[in-house]
């Protein structure tokens, strides 16, 4: 699969070099979804349990539904993208050069699918490094906007910072046990004074990929600055990166030696700020991509919650959560990024009467902001049950009712958006504009992700009894 998702990769920068500018975009549309889409074939005859390379890339139930996850965010955010590479109205929502752009976004789809099978130190690492640095041009693509410029700057200091910690971290490891297969290291290590440093370090560099309190700080500008499809390929793709490698160590590395520990307090810690400080923050922001950053700096603390316990269970939970995120956000930001494509418009008043001009886009903005919210029957509420079970389970009740009360508090801040749409008065009767088919294949795939996600219980099911 990964090599498939490069060969596409590859593929596309071809058509950019060799076809005719009027017709990249088209051709471009189509190899990249068919690539994808086939990938997405491919996975689901992968036999569970495959192990290449001497026991250092391994498929199994949690990587394969990682995977999946991937997957399916790549070719929504592709479907997003089209539209972005023809000049329109707002001429600062355009993507250039869609062939290159094709290729950096499925480079780092591609290192994102290894590091998710990665047995070994050494290709943990490198897998995490070709999943980030294309990100950091990503970010920075919009080369004659400033925001965009100072977003891909601020994204490259802080993952450098991030990466250091995890070196710091895995060099700890390395040096305490003297091999980087994760089989191994688990049977050798012991508990001391420098494992508790290296658990520290890796939990501080996944937290700047995760987005967790006090390492966000660079989530609402990169989130503001980036053009809006990358922007929305960060807030899913790369978090659940940061999950998967989160989930390496605490689940395949360090499962014996933390449950019940110091990290488990550190886990609860994290969990409590990252989403009291995104809700709060998020209740005074305008600018739209901005408040979606702090809402997606909150649900990551409540992803946090999974790790508690460190045990099937709370595997299951986030990965059933991570899906579910997933059709959320991308079903959110391509509602956003369809009205800013068109009226360049990016504060939350801009979205008055929303409902009477596009009550379609409306409609699904409203859908994704309430699976968010963690509105029963939709599947934020199911995902968030699930999560909030593994805390309960665990003993802590305490921050069951933290998470409850933040849910709420989130309830207001995304009814402001709500309220713009669906009471007030719109900015513009005369904006109501034709839903282009990539929007449609967005807005229906990730709708129906959010509503049936929540009510067939069937996939958590799945997904507990493949791991």
């Amino acid at each position: 699969i990964e090599i498939l998702v490069f060969v596409t990769a590859v593929a596309a920068l071809m058509v950019d070099l060799f076809m005719r500018r009027e017709q990249v975009v088209k051709v471009l549309t189509w190899v990249v979804s068919l690539g994808l889409v086939a990938a997405l074939i491919l996975l689901y005859f992968i036999d569970v349990g495959s192990i290449l390379f001497a026991g250092r890339f391994v498929v199994d139930g949690v990587n394969w539904w990682l995977k999946l996850t991937l997957l399916v965010a790549g070719l929504l955010v592709w479907w997003m993208s089209i539209d972005n590479f023809t000049q329109q109205e707002t001429c600062d929502q355009q993507i250039y050069s869609p062939g290159e752009y094709a290729f950096v976004l499925l480079s780092t789809l591609s290192g994102m699918l290894f590091l998710t099978s990665a047995r070994d130190l050494i290709s943990l690492y490198v897998s995490l490094e070709l999943s980030t640095i294309p990100l950091f041009a990503l970010t920075a693509w919009k080369k004659r906007d400033l925001l965009s410029e100072e977003a891909g700057l601020k994204y490259l200091i802080n993952g450098a910072l991030a990466s250091a910690f995890l070196l710091f971290g895995i060099g700890l490891v390395y040096g305490l046990t003297g091999t980087t297969s994760f089989s191994q290291i688990s049977a050798v290590l012991n508990i001391q004074p420098a494992f508790w440093l290296a658990v520290i370090l890796l939990t501080v560099g996944a937290s700047f990929k995760l987005t967790l309190v006090p390492f966000h700080m660079w989530a609402p500008d990169v989130y503001q600055g980036a053009p809006t499809p990358v922007t929305a390929f960060i807030s899913t793709a790369s978090k659940l990166v940061g999950v998967s490698f989160l989930a390496t160590f605490y689940f395949r590395i360090f499962p014996h030696h933390i449950d019940g520990s110091l990290a488990e307090t550190l886990i609860v810690v994290l969990s409590v700020l990252t989403m009291t400080l995104g809700n709060l923050v998020a209740i005074v922001q305008e600018k739209v991509k901005r408040f979606m950053a702090f809402s997606s700096i909150s649900q990551a603390g409540y992803i946090l919650m999974g790790f508690i316990g460190v045990n099937k269970l709370g595997m299951s939970a986030i990965l059933y959560y991570m899906l579910v995120y997933i059709f959320s956000n991308l079903c959110a930001f391509a509602a956003i990024n369809y009205y800013e494509r068109f009226t360049g418009r990016k504060n939350i008043g801009d979205y008055k009467g929303l409902s009477q001009v596009q009550p379609g886009v409306a409609f699904v903005l409203l859908i994704a902001l309430f699976s968010l919210a963690g509105i029963p029957p939709l599947a934020g509420f199911t995902g968030k049950f699930f999560l909030f079970s593994v805390a309960a389970k665990a003993g802590y009740y305490w921050l069951v009712v933290v998470a409850a009360v933040n849910s709420t508090v989130s309830l207001y801040y995304y009814l402001r958006l709500v309220r713009q749409m669906y009471i007030e008065a719109p900015v513009d009767s005369n904006e109501r504009r034709p839903v282009s088919w990539p929007y449609r294949l967005v807005f229906t795939t990730a709708l129906l992700g959010t509503v049936l996600l929540g009510i067939i219980s069937a996939v958590y099911e799945s997904i507990f009894n493949g791991l």
